[in-house]
């Protein structure tokens, strides 16, 4: 791996730790998007001076939070792993999902008039505007994403 490469490896793990993942799964993650072609446990593992256990787990994470996909290669019964194309997308609609799960805790309080004081129904309804703001923002982002996506040539898709 090229120094250029290590040092966005490790300063992509740093962001995503401070995110709540854990580093070798950030590293894994900012790897495979600087990686032309798909790779297999045991390159990562090599690339990332890590065990090939750490690799499986760590590449399970993102797999099972939708950043990262297995393929296989006929005739090889190794597992490989890449970034998709429609890795925007889908971290758009993970967060997504985030702020509607804060939505909903958010709705279940001020529907049952847990919180009495004016104070804390004004900020409920506030941070609930908020986060409603965010999700009509994020929807116009992706909506404009993919409009633009379907635009562009497939030669000039990254990958």
């Amino acid at each position: 791996m090229s120094i250029a490469a290590e040092s966005f490896v490790e300063q992509f793990a740093v962001i995503l730790e401070a995110e709540g993942m854990p580093r070798v799964a950030g590293r894994l993650f900012a790897l495979l998007i600087v990686s032309a072609e798909p790779q297999s446990l045991d390159e990562l593992a090599k690339q990332l001076d890590v065990s090939k256990a750490s690799v499986s787990i760590n590449a399970r994470f993102l797999e099972d939070r939708g950043k990262i996909e297995r393929i296989s290669r006929t005739g090889d019964r190794r597992d490989y792993y890449q970034i998709g194309d429609d890795i925007l997308e889908r971290a758009m609609e993970d967060r997504m999902a985030r702020v509607r799960r804060i939505q909903r805790v958010i709705a279940t309080a001020r529907a049952d008039r847990v919180f009495k004081a004016d104070v804390v129904t004004r900020r409920l309804e506030m941070v609930d505007a908020a986060h409603q703001h965010i999700l009509e923002a994020n929807q116009r982002a992706l909506d404009e994403w993919r409009a633009k996506r379907r635009k562009t040539p497939s030669s000039h898709k990254a990958r």
